[in-house]
């Protein structure tokens, strides 16, 4: 699913228009519709009134639009309306003509004293859409925070007020429990820094005409089952575990054998045809107890030491668990310089980085780094906001040729061509220590089964983060860990399948 700037959804109205054809107050009606359905769904009581707040723009008019609908339904509407535009849209226009004639709806104008509300209505925000540019004021603000203070329960209607479409909150902004927006989520939606004002939101489909999302017009994509589906390859039955590569495991070190179990548990689990773990000699008896499916080549005693391997038979995943010890970077150097095709990085060995940035050169293009945001900083450098994080890493891919996966509650995939993905799957419960090491194994397994670099990437974070999603239905945020996202990393494999 593409992710469009505020202009290119409204130039996208525009096309729908010219090219359906269809008229903007109709394509309006449409949108209002969708909300309505969805409402009339969610909230069924129709004796609890609703109290919607429009501005005199086109979100203004989606609102007077879904107050008049939602009259048909028979709820009990009022709506206050706040011109802080200078002129009121031909659109909205309409639809406050079309309400005013109902003559059964509250309409009102606040200017000197703010409205009130019952306490247990529930409050539409339908005051500013996609076009905000700087923070609101006046009249505008006051009510804004007037409904801040309620503790009525709050939707806003394609945006929350005061919210840009793509970057971060630039003044007051309504706080709402859930959004309901239209035909595709806003940039803004998955940053941090919005977390309070983007707490829930859901997509309602308004049927923009395709033909415009043909053209090239974006640089970022939400990870979707479309999306996910597209990129998986199904199985011929006359295929065997030759086709499906040989991945090998790097990781461990004296009491971080469990990251290697992790991580290699996971690559098996993701369809590579073979894995070996590549482990300290401590760790040779533990992985053959407890991963009997995988093959073991021993490598020192405690930590990770040279090793006499032809690395072009495999797919190299490392890092997890490796720890720092100079024999460590000894020989995760001589790796480097020994291996050319891409590989999967993460967590000592991005640590082994930014200690010896120099290093950076050796890695093959495309080769996928997975930091979580700390390890990320220490090898590129700390920002003072994510919006500048995520520019870096932008920056740092292009710049490096690699593919970074920024790990967090959005994952994030930067790729060599500057193209962004976003991730949507995922929870709070895989905060959890080993889930990066199971994040690892699964994209050094698609890799191994030859998916390219940047489908490896897309895809591995989409399963791990749907297979969390699966496991969060018998444990709560607090009790999952990391293994039983590999648990249920069959189920996330059937759902795109």
């Amino acid at each position: 699913m593409k992710l469009l700037s505020g202009n290119q959804i409204k130039e996208w109205d525009q096309f729908t228009i010219k090219n359906e054809p269809i008229l903007s107050i109709d394509l309006m009606e449409r949108a209002a519709l969708r909300f309505v359905d969805w409402y009339v769904g969610m909230y069924k009581n129709t004796g609890i009134s609703v109290h919607i707040f429009c501005g005199n723009g086109n979100n203004g008019g989606d609102g007077l639009a879904i107050a008049r609908l939602l009259r048909d339904r028979l709820y009990d509407v009022t709506v206050s309306i706040i011109r802080f535009a200078t002129d009121d849209s031909l659109d909205f226009n309409v639809n406050l003509t079309r309400l005013q004639k109902y003559g059964d709806v509250k309409i009102q104008y606040p200017v000197d004293t703010l409205p009130a509300i019952e306490a247990n209505s529930i409050i539409i925000d339908s005051l500013m859409g996609t076009g905000v540019n700087k923070p609101v004021s006046g009249k505008l603000k006051d009510i804004i925070c007037h409904i801040n203070d309620l503790p009525n329960e709050k939707i806003s209607v394609d945006m929350p007020s005061g919210l840009t479409s793509e970057g971060i909150a630039i003044g007051t902004t309504l706080i709402s429990d859930i959004i309901f927006t239209f035909q595709l989520p806003k940039k803004s939606f998955f940053l941090q820094d919005n977390e309070l004002y983007c707490r829930s939101w859901m997509v309602g489909d308004i049927q923009l005409h395709p033909d415009f999302l043909r053209e090239d017009i974006s640089e970022v994509d939400l990870i979707d089952i479309d999306l996910a589906g597209m990129i998986y390859k199904k199985r011929s039955k006359f295929q065997h575990k030759g086709h499906f590569g040989h991945a090998m495991i790097i990781a461990g070190s004296e009491g971080k054998i469990g990251a290697a179990i992790l991580a290699t548990k996971a690559c098996l689990r993701a369809g590579a045809g073979l894995v070996t773990a590549c482990v300290p000699d401590i760790g040779c008896d533990i992985i053959h107890t407890t991963i009997p499916e995988a093959m073991v080549i021993p490598t020192g005693r405690n930590v990770l030491a040279n090793l006499q391997v032809d690395f072009s038979q495999y797919t190299i995943g490392i890092g997890p668990g490796l720890g720092l010890n100079d024999n460590t970077i000894e020989a995760f150097t001589q790796i480097l310089k020994d291996i050319q095709q891409p590989m999967v990085l993460d967590a000592d060995a991005i640590n082994i980085l930014s200690l010896h940035p120099e290093l950076l050169s050796l890695l093959p293009d495309n080769t996928i780094l997975t930091p979580h945001p700390k390890e990320f900083s220490r090898l590129f450098g700390t920002d003072i906001s994510e919006a500048d994080k995520l520019d870096r890493a932008k920056e740092m891919a292009i710049r490096h040729r690699l593919i970074i996966v920024l790990k967090g509650a959005y994952t994030r995939v930067f790729t060599p061509s500057g193209h962004e993905f976003i991730n949507n799957t995922g929870n709070p419960g895989m905060a959890t220590g080993g889930s990066g090491d199971v994040l690892t194994g699964i994209v050094t397994g698609l890799l191994a089964q030859k998916y390219s670099p940047v489908d490896s990437a897309v895809l591995g974070v989409f399963l791990h983060g749907l297979a969390g999603d699966f496991a969060l239905e018998n444990e709560s945020v607090e009790s999952l860990i990391a293994s039983d996202i590999i648990i249920n990393l069959g189920k996330a494999f059937k759902t795109i399948n």
